[in-house]
């Protein structure tokens, strides 16, 4: 991933993983502003989730990948995709009123990744979703296959708080997220009795597969 230093941030109260696709409605004068300029300078830019209404120091590069509609009064709805992560330096305003950062890359430790534990938790994963009732579509799979960090695809749809979202975001290996994510499975099932509250946690991420 090629990150300039310094990107137009959008804070929200979602975290994009590196490689998920995004649906996002851009309605703000000033964040109409800045995505027509990413499109015109055709850059990324950089989601940041708030927690507690504190911007996180972590947050995910995205470009955007398609204009989906475009309304009459400029605004916009829009999928990115993340390319990457990055480490918040600075931050300042932009006189268009929106926030713009300087940024370093936060990359992974290692790339190493143990196939038990991969193993493990795709097992747990599919004990969840099967319990719960709830069936993937076909490109989901196809996109976990796919990606190399399996972590990171699995977590769309595990029903994580954005907490827990951005905690995995933080996670530099691999190895880590995997363990991360076993553990919430592991707790998910203890709470199975109510997977009708967990099924419509898993349905609700917005996370876009085709």
């Amino acid at each position: 991933m090629k990150m300039i230093k310094r990107i137009p941030l959008f804070p929200l109260n979602i975290v994009v993983f590196p490689a998920s696709k995004y649906p996002l409605h851009i309605f703000e004068a000033r964040y109409k502003k800045m995505i027509s300029r990413c499109l015109a300078e055709k850059t990324g830019l950089g989601i940041v989730t708030k927690i507690d209404d504190e911007l996180a120091k972590i947050g995910s590069y995205v470009e955007i990948e398609d204009i989906l509609q475009k309304f009459d009064n400029g605004e916009m709805d829009i999928s990115v995709v993340g390319r990457g992560r990055f480490f918040i330096d600075n931050v300042y305003s932009h006189e268009d009123k929106y926030l713009v950062a300087e940024v370093s890359e936060y990359e992974d430790f290692t790339s190493e990744v143990s196939p038990s534990l991969l193993e493990q938790l795709q097992e747990s994963f599919e004990r969840i979703i099967e319990k719960t009732n709830f069936q993937l579509e076909e490109a989901f799979w196809r996109n976990y296959e796919e990606t190399g960090l399996k972590s990171f695809k699995l977590a769309e749809k595990s029903g994580l708080s954005l907490q827990q979202q951005q905690s995995l975001l933080t996670l530099r290996d691999e190895n880590e997220r995997v363990s991360y994510l076993i553990e919430h499975y592991e707790n998910l099932e203890k709470q199975i009795s109510e997977s009708s509250t967990i099924r419509s946690i898993i349905m609700s991420d917005g996370y876009i597969n085709n």
